[in-house]
């Protein structure tokens, strides 16, 4: 796969005429002003044996980057990642800090060929990993979710407020508004000024984690219109309650509800809010199915398309010589279509010798008055699992001890933490701090 082209050549015309731009805290970026810099960074960049990486740090310049790896040919190999982790010590910064040379840890397996680009896991369990895929499979994903979904399609605006090393904000934010030439919004969780009239009245897709779109709706207070903005839930989480509260700060909204992950991409949608347990049915034009399937129908989902990778440092990922991967997300088949999740096969654990799934305590402890989101983490270096549960919003230490003993399988948590509802209780991603 050597010597492949530019993978944004197709895009590259539309950015060109585009009157849309990147808006930040910083002010508004017009896509050819845009263009225009990241075809001088393009023209001067040495070359770089392992690759560049992208600073993910949610301003332009992580766009201009993308742009002029975009515009190179051959297309290089590249990371969205975290520089320190993923750069090459001691080298200096392209243009303006927009790209640094990878280091040699960055690069994929020995035996991928030809160019590939990667985004960093969030490194939860300590050993953050890259996950690899084909640049050029990016602009393949966006028409297969602006053909599957509509508000894709019809969309002015994509926003977000997770880093844009998380997979699903390149993916389901970055990627189409780059693809598209679209207006694409990226804001910090506590600054929801800048996003709200982006967002307010016009088609648009926000990707944000529930509780933090929660926080939204409280600045938002219902004093424009959202009838063409889309949520869709960063990480999982959203409740019929909480979307009661977004709907109420965001009048008109509605959710486009995903299963999906960095591996496989994009499963499963759903424009309905539910707590049944059912993730909705695949995008149309991607595969979907179950393998390994029990007497109970219960079985393990797999999938094939372009937002799927391939490779991944520091651990195995299953792929096939066909290019099925599954990460191991248990389901079986809901009635009327779609799928409902089970779990997932290495989510199993052991406390006080029980069998439990961390999903389900989350469950409880976010069904709690006054929790506006909940984390479990499983520590497995002792010679016992031991649960530690974080706990986001008005609640105490004893109510989530008596959430946890009041499953139909009790837990007793070795720690339990309650923070406060604030944008302080996420990471740069969005996700709960542990």
């Amino acid at each position: 796969m050597g010597g492949l082209g530019a993978w944004l050549t197709q895009a590259e015309p539309v950015l060109r005429g585009s009157r849309a731009g990147v808006v930040t805290e910083r002010g508004r970026f017009p896509w050819p002003s845009l263009l225009e810099r990241a075809e001088r960074l393009a023209a001067d960049l040495p070359d770089a044996p392992h690759g560049w990486v992208v600073p993910p740090d949610g301003g332009e310049r992580s766009i201009v980057g993308l742009l002029a790896l975009g515009l190179t040919t051959p297309s290089p190999r590249w990371v969205l990642g975290d520089p320190a982790v993923w750069s090459a010590a001691g080298t200096g910064a392209a243009g303006g800090g927009e790209l640094l040379m990878a280091g040699p840890h960055a690069a994929p397996p020995t035996d991928v060929d030809g160019p590939t680009y990667a985004t960093a896991s969030s490194g939860t369990t300590g050993r953050p990993k890259l996950l690899f895929g084909r640049p050029h499979s990016v602009a393949p994903a966006v028409e297969l979710y602006t053909d599957g979904m509509p508000e894709y399609a019809s969309a002015e605006v994509f926003a977000t407020c997770s880093a844009i090393d998380f997979a699903a904000a390149f993916y389901m934010v970055v990627a189409p508004a780059m693809v598209l030439g679209r207006d694409l919004v990226l804001f910090r969780p506590s600054s929801w000024e800048t996003a709200i009239p982006e967002l307010a009245g016009r088609p648009a897709v926000c990707l944000a984690p529930p509780a933090v779109a929660v926080l939204g709706a409280r600045s938002a207070a219902a004093r424009r219109a959202f009838h063409g903005t889309w949520f869709v839930p960063a990480g999982g989480g959203l409740t019929p309650d909480r979307a009661e509260r977004i709907s109420a700060g965001f009048p008109g909204c509605g959710f486009l509800t995903m299963l999906g992950s960095t591996e496989t991409g994009l499963l499963t949608v759903d424009r309905e809010v539910r707590d049944d347990g059912r993730v909705g049915s695949p995008l149309p034009g991607k595969p979907v199915w179950l393998e390994d399937v029990g007497p109970d129908g219960v079985g393990t989902l797999w999938t094939r398309g372009p937002d799927t990778r391939f490779a991944v440092t520091g651990g195995e990922l299953a792929t096939r010589q066909d290019g099925a991967v599954s990460t191991g997300d248990l389901a079986h088949p809901a009635a009327g279509g779609g799928f409902v999740l089970d779990g997932r096969r290495d989510d199993l654990v052991k406390v006080d010798g029980v069998s439990v799934y961390p999903r389900q305590i989350t469950a409880a402890v976010r069904a709690l008055a006054g929790v506006v989101d909940a984390q479990v983490s499983v520590e497995r270096s002792g010679s016992a699992d031991r649960v530690t549960v974080i706990a986001v919003g008005d609640v105490t230490e004893a109510q989530v001890r008596d959430a946890c003993r009041r499953l139909p399988i009790p837990v007793t948590p070795h720690r339990v933490v309650c923070r406060p509802a604030d944008a302080a209780a996420y990471d740069a991603r969005g996700k709960v701090l542990r």
